[in-house]
């Protein structure tokens, strides 16, 4: 059966992050050993002169203390990297204010040496946490450990663990599925969201085959990964009293769900495409394009289905 070595792809984290933003809501970001205040709001890293790419994570945190935290992941960083990130740390600071703190997520294979940009004018450092430092099946094994004492609670850092080490190939593979086993145990157990095991599900999916993952998602009954559009369009609908907002929260929220994989799988798609799928208010239909778009290798295979709804 054939396996992907998560090495061999860019990763794709900005759907990742947006479905763990609810989850951040609260709490810190202790889970990734950054000390900060209790998050109260999360939002996209969109400043106008800068052109945001889907397969690139970019996401602020704001906490209770009023300072900004930009979440960026970079897989196999360079240092041509830290050139990039300083251009993006001083326009962000020009729209939000001076108090940001660029985070950075290195895996992969990460360049030796210092993580920052000296230049005359001054020093670019962010926080850099280096994930291939990490000793991914060690870690694992202590997680699982505390669980069974009773003595765990960042459940947000199973979503990253895959990230750890400096593995490659079928080790690489064995981590990701390891932590997915994990996290179905508590799913099942009800200790953690569908949205926290979803998000891993999804990254897995850069470091999994697609034979693979689909087996884990049908085995975990995850495949339609639509039920978590579905909890959100429920919570509306209870909260506006109506069954009829109840069916349409459901339907936005599977809209919201297929055009995010979308965005987090194809390049350049065309603006026509979302203009279709904002038209259709059948979930079922929405369900259905959503199973066709994990399986579709182009965005133009995917259009071809899409016009048939």
């Amino acid at each position: 059966m054939a396996k992907k070595d998560g090495l061999d792809y860019p990763q794709n984290y900005d759907v990742v992050v947006k479905w763990l933003a609810e989850a951040f809501q609260g709490e810190t970001l202790a889970a990734i050993g950054v000390d900060t205040g209790r998050i109260v709001d999360v939002f996209g890293f969109e400043p106008v002169d800068i052109k945001v790419q889907a397969g690139r994570v970019d996401v602020m945190f704001r906490d209770d203390r009023q300072k900004l935290y930009h979440l960026e992941e970079q897989r196999d960083l360079q240092l041509k990297d830290m050139f990039r990130f300083v251009a993006h740390h001083f326009m962000g600071a020009a729209k939000w204010g001076v108090h940001v703190t660029d985070i950075v997520l290195a895996s992969g294979k990460v360049y030796p040496g210092d993580k920052s940009v000296v230049t005359d004018s001054g020093t670019y450092s962010p926080v850099v946490l280096d994930f291939s430092d990490r000793d991914g099946f060690k870690r694992l094994a202590e997680i699982r450990q505390a669980i069974a004492d009773g003595a765990f609670e960042d459940y947000l850092e199973l979503v990253f663990l895959p990230l750890y080490g400096k593995e490659t190939g079928l080790a690489r593979v064995e981590l990701a599925e390891n932590t997915i086993e994990l996290q179905t145990e508590l799913y099942h157990a009800k200790k953690i969201s569908s949205r926290l095991l979803g998000a891993t599900l999804i990254m897995a999916n850069k470091m999994i085959g697609k034979d693979r993952l689909r087996e884990i998602w049908e085995k975990i009954k995850m495949l339609d990964i639509l039920e978590i559009a579905h909890e959100e369009g429920e919570k509306k609908g209870i909260e506006k009293g109506i069954e009829k907002g109840e069916a349409i929260g459901i339907a936005k929220g599977s809209r919201n769900m297929l055009k995010e994989l979308i965005i987090e799988k194809y390049d350049e798609i065309p603006e026509r495409i979302f203009e279709k799928i904002d038209e259709i208010e059948r979930i079922d239909i929405l369900k259905t394009l959503f199973k066709k778009a994990l399986k579709c290798e182009t965005i133009d295979k995917f259009e071809k289905i899409l016009r048939l709804y």
